[in-house]
């Protein structure tokens, strides 16, 4: 499903979102959900008449990068930007998995899931072509959200840092976290940055009081 819930912004709803922003002359693609999603993703690209510049990926799980190769092959001059430490999973060198149990079946699974590895070709700093980057480490090692003031919005990308499903926060289940308290400082860094509206990896945006919304969730994590 294809909606838009900003000006500029087209969210791909899937099992993971992904997000077209359209710029005068340009694209930016945030995450590119499974590779099933892929088709909508180019249907959202080819609405707007325009090539996307760059896919910024928040982190290396499956569910936001297996899309990843189908977009590459449409548009091969398109940049795929990553973090250094979620490098090597987007790359296909190393695969991101669960703990305990669902990471035990994910191996007995690796053989049949068909993931093509997508070369990186920039590693993030600390900005990014007018996106801030805040590192928010936890969910993974190289778990990233990325800030971006457009039309008078100032509009916070935080990948699967913070769910919003069912118009609820909540981090995701704790086998496909890296480290708990580790997000949990990540939410905190970002509780401090000014943001209006909040775009997750998973499930509906936060387009009115997103700072207050994810203060107080902060508040009863720590609870």
């Amino acid at each position: 499903m294809i909606i838009k819930p900003l000006p500029n912004i087209y969210q791909i709803k899937g099992y993971a979102n992904s997000y077209v922003i359209e710029f005068e002359k340009e694209l930016i693609i945030i995450d590119t959900g499974m590779d099933k999603k892929a088709k909508e993703l180019l249907e959202a690209i080819e609405k707007t008449g325009k090539e996307p510049k760059a896919v910024l990926l928040t982190h290396g799980h499956l569910d936001h990068t297996n899309g990843l190769a189908k977009i590459k092959e449409k548009y091969p001059e398109m940049k795929v930007i990553a973090s250094e430490e979620d490098k090597p999973a987007v790359e296909g060198k190393v695969m991101l998995l669960p703990k305990g149990i669902k990471g035990f079946f994910f191996r007995l699974m690796m053989p049949f899931m068909r993931y093509k590895g997508v070369k990186v070709d920039e590693t993030f700093k600390d900005e990014w072509n007018g996106f801030k980057v805040i590192k928010t480490p936890g969910h993974t090692k190289g778990s990233v959200s990325l800030l971006l003031e457009l039309k008078g919005k100032k509009i916070l990308f935080c990948g699967d840092l913070i769910l919003n499903v069912k118009n609820k926060l909540s981090l995701p289940p704790d086998e496909f976290n890296l480290n708990r308290e580790e997000m949990i400082e990540s939410i905190g860094k970002i509780s401090k940055v000014d943001f209006d509206c909040l775009l997750s990896g998973h499930g509906e945006a936060i387009t009115k009081d997103a700072k207050e919304k994810v203060k107080e969730f902060l508040e009863n994590l720590k609870l």
